[in-house]
């Protein structure tokens, strides 16, 4: 760590020593970084005879650097740690000046290491703290983009709006048969599951009810969301995250081109108009499932089932299930906008950021799922 003996010798400043006479230690010579052998100083402090109260007289330094107060610290630690009592340390003014205030800092105390409770306190406190900041700044955010649309109805030709039929071919299009598919087996499954409770009460045709409700109301507008907001929406932040670190964020705005009516206002309404048309195809296809499954297991056949729907399902369900889904829409775009603009200037921010837009996104849509089952049931529909 220091200079070797054989390198000291090359040194022009005398060595650093130190000694012991009776319960006097004498420190002579320059104590510096080149003057100081660790290896001999600590052959040297093990040899300290266990006085009872020992002075440490410095008064012979010859020269003293940041180093030097360092050992002359760790010399006093030692005394303390073997119980032998300091009775005075004398240094020359200036060298005590510097002891001092290296000594003052070195000798900062120490916080106590937190119990489990306060670390969990701690935590959860950072939690809400955390929590708190970004729910304000998601306010700010939808203020700015709730007056970027007034702006967009006053002049819809400023928007870009091959940006919007990107985002719905690749947020309807290329989603659209994974939605299809999982809603056909869902509607496969459910039917399925409750065949034999129908069965068992002979009351096999309101398995058409049971779907048109479950499906059409619930299920369907729920599975797309959810699959928008795996797919698109970690999409939607991946992009965005990759021109903030990119710095073509910081060059738009830099040319004064708004960020939020140039990327974000045309990813949002293109999810918004892409999401209902899928959950309307996955509505027929998990229908379809259903009469598969009534057709083969319930005796229903397709133009009973077909008959029945239109006379006992109401149209309201697939009315609240496409309002449902442009809200869920409007959530997943917003969301994932939103952690794509807050990316820092790192790959592992994008990941972060990606993780965090799905999660919340799936998040609000359950909890923006119930809003709406409490408002239908209270508005009766």
């Amino acid at each position: 760590m220091y200079k070797e003996s054989s390198n000291q010798k090359l040194v022009q400043d005398t060595l650093a020593e130190f000694s012991q006479q009776g319960e006097t230690i004498i420190l002579s010579g320059s104590w510096l970084w080149s003057t100081i052998n660790e290896k001999s100083f600590n052959a040297k402090l093990s040899q300290i005879k266990n006085s009872k109260v020992v002075t440490v007289n410095g008064v012979n330094i010859d020269k003293i650097d940041t180093t030097g107060v360092y050992f002359i610290i760790r010399l006093v630690e030692y005394l303390k740690k073997n119980k032998i009592k300091l009775t005075k340390l004398e240094l020359n003014s200036s060298d005590g000046k510097l002891y001092e205030r290296i000594n003052t800092q070195s000798n900062t105390p120490i916080s106590k290491q937190p119990t489990d409770n306060s670390k969990l306190l701690a935590k959860l406190g950072r939690f809400l703290v955390d929590g708190f900041k970004v729910s304000l700044s998601l306010i700010s955010f939808f203020g700015l983009f709730c007056f970027n649309l007034i702006r967009f109805i006053k002049s819809p030709l400023h928007l870009d709006w091959r940006e919007v039929s990107r985002t719905i071919n690749d947020a309807g299009l290329k989603g659209l048969w994974v939605a299809c598919l999982l809603s056909f087996l869902l509607g496969i499954t459910l039917a399925y599951q409750m065949a034999p409770q129908f069965t068992t009460y002979g009351a096999n045709v309101y398995i058409v009810n049971f779907l048109g409700i479950a499906m059409l109301k619930e299920v369907s507008p729920l599975i797309t969301a959810v699959i928008v907001a795996g797919r698109t929406g970690a999409a939607i932040t991946a992009e965005i995250g990759t021109r903030k670190v990119q710095e073509e964020i910081d060059a738009l705005q830099t040319m004064g081109i708004s960020t939020m009516q140039r990327i974000v206002l045309p990813k949002v309404l293109g999810v918004m108009i892409a999401v209902p048309l899928i959950t309307s195809v996955a509505d027929m296809a998990s229908m379809l499932g259903g009469a598969i499954v009534s057709n083969s297991s319930l005796d229903v056949n397709y133009s009973l089932f077909l008959s029945r729907m239109q006379s006992y399902v109401s149209i309201n369900n697939y009315t609240c299930g496409l309002i449902k889904s442009v809200a869920f829409a409007f959530i997943v775009a917003l969301i994932g906008c939103f952690c794509g603009l807050r990316v820092k200037g790192n790959a592992n921010s994008i990941g972060e950021a990606t993780t965090k837009s799905v999660v919340s996104g799936i998040v609000l849509i359950v909890v923006v799922d119930a809003i709406f089952g409490i408002i239908f049931k209270t508005l009766g529909v």
